[in-house]
């Protein structure tokens, strides 16, 4: 009974972390900025940049971090 728990609590993490990377991805292509992206993604601004730093995602200020953004959002997709 509580493995099954853990199970959806898990699940329902995984979830929440891969709508926020896929939210992401519109910000590091250079379509829009952070704060629409994190009101897209309904969340505090605050939260979606902590998110970022604890997942080592780069704030996008020139073309180079959308590129290496992009790439740390691939890997981190990978290992969900």
């Amino acid at each position: 009974m509580a493995l099954a728990r853990v199970r959806k609590a898990a699940t329902q993490a995984s979830a929440k972390e891969t709508k926020i990377l896929q939210g992401l991805v519109g910000y590091y292509q250079g379509e829009c900025s952070l704060g629409y992206t994190a009101s897209r993604l309904r969340m505090p601004l605050r939260a979606l940049m902590e998110f970022m730093i604890k997942h080592s995602l780069p704030q996008y200020w020139q073309e180079e971090d959308g590129r290496k953004g992009l790439s740390r959002l691939a890997e981190l997709r990978s290992a969900l």
